[in-house]
């Protein structure tokens, strides 16, 4: 019987003429857009910032989002809220999606959300309440690894307050510190490092619960982390200049050596950026950014913004460019 089935496919069924329907998937190499894009900045604008794969651009204006696609330099979206202004947002590093901030008018209420520019789709955390009313996020960090977003608030001009969306959008607050201090969050770990008020590098383990000091003698500055999780720190001289970088893994045991990075001229630790698994230094004089682990310059011609992965975003005569980093 069996012989006689498989047969009857073999000599009778797939010879006939079926009719087939097939898809065609036109696969991309990965290839980057190697041409320039532009646009012109709306007057007014605040907060220019450009997404990870350099086709979208974003800048705040009268507490609104305004998102353009950088292909046919077309306004793609707005994001804004009736219950109060947009203070804060920032592209996430891996996807087309913006988490910003608004402060509910006169309330002491702060919400955060996310919006996938592709898809529409609008994400709400809990809100953050029990803050003074003139209360601001200035800076939001957050990792796509372990999905857990620390928010800095502003609450006075000396104050801020650190809270923590863990991976199932709990709520918690963390503690209180400086305004002016900073924060960088890991990658791969739930831990945010940040500066102390007596200008000491701190640790916050969030699975402990617990701070710890990182052990860095005389005077230093928070710079960032990077996506392997090395931290890096700027030592500042006399004047307040970073002269040197300091980094190493931080899941390492806590003897290992530092590796030393010496600048050639000391500069503001504004101007040293920390992107993917690179260092940079901005030379605005000149306009270029060098890469501190190679030496390899980049050239902008302007006043620069940011760089990503791929891309050096700068503004010139109200226009924002993003241009293309051979590699």
């Amino acid at each position: 019987m069996q012989i006689l089935v498989l047969a009857y496919f073999n000599y009778d069924f797939l010879l006939e003429d079926h009719e087939i329907k097939a898809t065609s998937y036109e696969i991309s190499d990965g290839t980057i857009d190697k041409k320039r894009k532009s646009i012109e900045i709306q007057q007014g604008a605040t907060q220019l910032r450009v997404s990870h794969d350099g086709y979208h651009a974003a800048w705040l204006l009268k507490g609104k989002i305004h998102v353009y696609d950088l292909t046919n330099k077309k306004l793609k979206d707005t994001i804004e809220d009736e219950s109060g202004d947009i203070n804060y947002y920032r592209w996430l590093p891996d996807r087309n999606i913006i988490i910003y901030s608004i402060s509910v008018h006169q309330s002491g209420k702060v919400n955060v959300l996310t919006k996938d520019i592709d898809t529409g789709n609008v994400h709400s955390y809990p809100t953050i309440s029990g803050l003074a009313k003139n209360s601001e996020v200035k800076h939001i960090e957050l990792s796509p690894l372990t999905n857990v977003v620390y928010v800095k608030i502003q609450t006075s001009s000396t104050k801020a307050r650190i809270y923590k969306y863990d991976i199932m959008d709990n709520l918690s607050y963390i503690m209180l510190f400086g305004s002016s201090s900073k924060i960088s969050e890991a990658n791969l770990t739930d831990k945010l490092f940040y500066e102390d008020e007596n200008g000491g590098i701190m640790q916050w383990d969030g699975k402990r619960k617990s701070k710890s000091r990182i052990n860095i003698s005389g005077k230093a500055s928070l710079i960032g982390v990077d996506s392997n999780d090395n931290l890096y720190i700027g030592k500042r001289d006399a004047s307040g200049k970073i002269n040197k970088l300091l980094y190493k893994e931080q899941d390492k045991q806590s003897g290992s050596e530092w590796n030393e990075i010496n600048l050639k001229t000391p500069c503001d630790e504004n101007d040293i950026i920390v992107k993917m698994n690179e260092v940079y230094l901005v030379n605005r004089s000149n306009e270029v950014v060098i890469n501190l682990k190679d030496d390899t310059e980049i050239k902008y011609y302007g006043e620069f913004i940011e760089i990503l992965d791929n891309y050096i975003v700068y503004s010139k005569d109200e226009e924002l460019i993003v241009d293309r980093i051979n590699k």
